[in-house]
């Protein structure tokens, strides 16, 4: 687990065991809420001992109004500014979100694929202008094989990635309207 702050920890070098453990839980998780209820069966102790706690590092969390839910508080200090490996892990976590939430639907895969061609012109684009200028060591394939394939996946991302608006002005015909659901509230 992560260790939290030095100006932390000798802020509240007098707190025990169960404090720094909260803490380094909120602070290895700082894109996560955690309730009351969720801190106290995972650390084995009350809420009143949890909420003492909490309030004593509340310069350090987030909390959301009228909830008992807290956070690290990246203003406070941002584990990803200071720790490589939670900024990368960070970095990839929100990716993947992201990528999972824009390939539930044709226009979003669309935009994911335009945008994979579109960077995959601007990485050969970059391996032709280091041969070209000899900056990396010489290519056994001809320089004007990576500024035709880079150029290619460019022109495809851009075309791929105007797809997608069309996509969903197509979905959007042939299905104006989402079906009620019968319960009462679309999912």
């Amino acid at each position: 687990m992560a260790q939290v702050p030095a100006d932390f920890a000798e802020e509240f070098a007098a707190k025990g065991e169960t404090f720094f453990a909260i803490a380094e839980l909120l602070y290895a998780n700082p894109d996560r809420q955690y309730t009351q209820g969720e801190l106290a069966d995972r650390f084995d102790c009350s809420r009143t001992t949890i909420s003492n706690h909490t309030s004593a590092m509340s310069e350090w969390l987030e909390r959301r109004e009228d909830q008992t839910t807290f956070a690290w508080d990246p203003a406070a200090h941002n584990p990803a500014a200071t720790e490589g490996v939670t900024a990368v892990r960070q970095f990839y976590s929100d990716l993947w979100k992201l990528l999972k939430k824009h390939s539930n639907t044709a226009p979003g895969t669309f935009a994911i694929m335009g945008a994979v061609m579109f960077l995959a012109g601007v990485v050969l684009f970059g391996f032709y202008v280091g041969f070209s200028l000899s900056i990396t060591a010489d290519s056994g394939i001809p320089l004007a094989v990576y500024l035709v394939i880079s150029f290619g996946s460019f022109v495809t991302g851009v075309i791929v990635t105007f797809l997608s608006p069309f996509q969903a002005w197509i979905n959007g015909l042939l299905w104006p309207r989402l079906p009620e659901n019968p319960f009462g509230k679309n999912e």
